[in-house]
């Protein structure tokens, strides 16, 4: 009988957890370096890295313009700085619903609306996540129990389709003002 990835997750202990989320992270913010570097602009990185771990995807894409990169680099640099926190929030967020009672208990009317719809409604996150950002719907998710890896794919499905509409549609509007 095979095992599902969710319930080999969920046997694994809290640091080893941590740790893979650690490891993950700095592999999406060697990515977004990498990335940048390959334009021979160092501070622009560093600094869209910066917006997009603060401010989300949406602005720094917007950002990115401004700075010099083209749409698809300042896109990509933004989708990987903004999936750096991603790995530790998924972490922290389903060891908060284990070990607080209280919240446990608040989230029982959301367990059936997520048995309900939790195979479908995953994917009202998708076009959410350009409104709400990331770090709130991987909450959302959270909070509703749905499959980390559904919440994930939508999440990551939003971010980057809005990154890339930002980043292009700010690209064309630049492109119109100078003509």
């Amino acid at each position: 009988m095979t095992r599902s990835l969710t319930s080999m997750v969920a046997r694994l202990p809290f640091w080893r957890l941590m740790l893979y989320g650690a490891l993950t992270s700095f592999l999406f913010f060697a990515g977004s370096l990498a990335l940048g570097f390959s334009q021979g602009r160092v501070w622009p990185t560093l600094s869209l890295i910066g917006t997009s771990i603060v401010l989300e995807a949406q602005p720094a894409a917007a950002a990115s313009i401004p700075l010099g990169f083209d749409p698809p680099t300042g896109a990509g640099i933004s989708i990987l700085a903004n999936m750096i926190a991603v790995p530790i929030l998924m972490v922290g967020f389903r060891q908060m619903m284990h070990r607080f009672r209280f919240l446990r208990r608040r989230m029982e009317k959301a367990e059936a609306l997520s048995r309900k719809y939790g195979k479908f409604g995953v994917w009202v996150l998708a076009p959410l996540c350009p409104l709400l950002g990331a770090y709130a719907c991987l909450a959302i998710g959270s909070i509703l129990r749905w499959s980390p890896l559904r919440v994930l794919a939508a999440v990551v499905m939003g971010m980057v389709g809005s990154a890339f509409a930002i980043s292009y549609g700010g690209f064309a509007l630049l492109r119109l003002i100078h003509l």
